[in-house]
């Protein structure tokens, strides 16, 4: 009888159950507030990269290339296209290419060292300079850690245009950011501590930004 009261006593103390309940609530809690602390900075990192590739991009159609020979009438055209001056890169019913002007699938890509193909020659002045006017120089006002290799420009003829048009043919312009990585402040070590896994610098997406050319001549 005794033991049948001392066992229902033990069943309905419940002296400490609130640090019971502690224990069990406040890994969690922590897990979710810092947790939404990293998510939400990286996010904002996010951010700050797709709208450097604009900013990028927008300097882009209006500075000199940095693939500075690319608006060359004599580097784009072949002699017989050179004779046609004025006439349009396309069929106006069709909206298709008519030969008038090089193909709308070339593409030169540069990097803060070097453009690819290479016989447009390489401004590293126009990709960034002392003077902070590059346009890597605008994107990392935006995006402060950003660095240099990890910025491309690439000029393509979008097929628009008409022969010997002044400061070159229509193009359009990608700024684009690759190969960064975002630091996960607390996430990694929590999940660490509980023998879990996380990347504590997971990459972050490539951000890219493509716009139409303007006058890229005179800048």
């Amino acid at each position: 009888m005794r033991s049948n009261l001392l066992v229902g006593k033990i069943w309905r103390d419940i002296a400490g159950s609130a640090l019971v309940e502690y224990t069990v609530v406040f890994p969690v809690f922590i897990l979710v507030t810092l947790g939404t602390v990293d998510v939400t900075y990286m996010l904002y990192e996010w951010a700050l990269a797709n709208k450097a590739t604009y900013v990028g991009a927008r300097a882009a159609v209006v500075l000199n290339p940095v693939a500075h020979n690319i608006i060359e009438d004599n580097l784009l055209y072949s002699q017989s296209q050179l004779t046609k001056i004025g006439q349009f890169c396309f069929d106006f019913t069709t909206g298709l290419g008519n030969g008038n002007c090089p193909a709308s699938t070339m593409k030169v890509v540069c990097t803060s060292t070097e453009c690819t193909p290479n016989k447009f020659g390489f401004d590293g002045s126009s990709f960034t300079n002392v003077n902070g006017t590059g346009v890597f120089d605008r994107m990392k006002v935006i995006y402060p850690r950003l660095q240099p290799g990890n910025v491309t420009i690439s000029y393509e003829l979008n097929g628009s245009g008409y022969v010997g048009r002044p400061g070159g043919l229509p193009m359009n312009v990608t700024v684009s950011i690759q190969n960064m990585t975002h630091q996960i402040y607390f996430l990694a070590g929590i999940m660490r501590f509980f023998g879990g896994t996380f990347a504590s610098t997971p990459a972050i997406p490539a951000f890219a930004t493509t716009l139409t050319s303007e006058n890229m001549a005179t800048n």
